[in-house]
């Protein structure tokens, strides 16, 4: 009964750590924790150590990414080096400060405008020009939102492995 109700909270929590990922919750290392625990119960036997290292690289790897993605899409869209930190930082702080106003969707939504918005005002600040800037943070808001999806499929793609590895 014991190893049933351990599997089940271990696929629960594999699933749980791909749902907050729209929330703004770094969901890619509550699937590495989770895969860490049931491999330690399990003597590193089905899901190995190395196994979830190279899960905790792949999370590395794809925070990263989603991070900065915002800003490289804005460069992409004929930003600045003023908009692409714009986009960072009002990522950033868009995210934190829409939380506690619109819970649960604030992290997701304040991410996204405020890539938007932090690339707008000082790509527009430093350019003085409303079009690049309307530019940059359309780029800074599609990368922002391109990395937030590159993070969803990467979590499905960890899950699936981790399953396929555990069972």
């Amino acid at each position: 009964m014991g190893h049933i109700l351990g599997s089940v909270v271990f696929v629960l929590v594999l699933f749980a750590g791909l749902a907050v990922i729209p929330f703004g919750i770094p969901g890619t290392f509550v699937i590495v924790l989770d895969s860490f625990i049931y491999g330690w119960a399990t003597g590193f036997r089905p899901v190995t150590l190395e196994f979830v290292g190279i899960l905790l690289a792949i999370s590395l790897v794809v925070e990263g990414i989603e991070f900065f993605f915002g800003a490289l899409a804005a460069r992409k869209y004929g930003s600045s080096a003023w908009g692409m930190w714009g986009a960072l930082l009002g990522g950033f702080l868009g995210a934190i400060y829409w939380t506690p106003l619109f819970p649960p969707i604030g992290t997701f939504v304040g991410a996204f405008a405020g890539a938007f918005v932090g690339a707008f005002v000082l790509e527009l600040l430093s350019q003085r020009d409303a079009h690049r800037a309307l530019k940059a943070g359309w780029g800074a808001f599609l990368g922002a939102l391109g990395g937030k999806m590159l993070k969803i499929l990467t979590a499905i793609g960890m899950l699936v492995v981790v399953l396929i590895r555990a069972f």
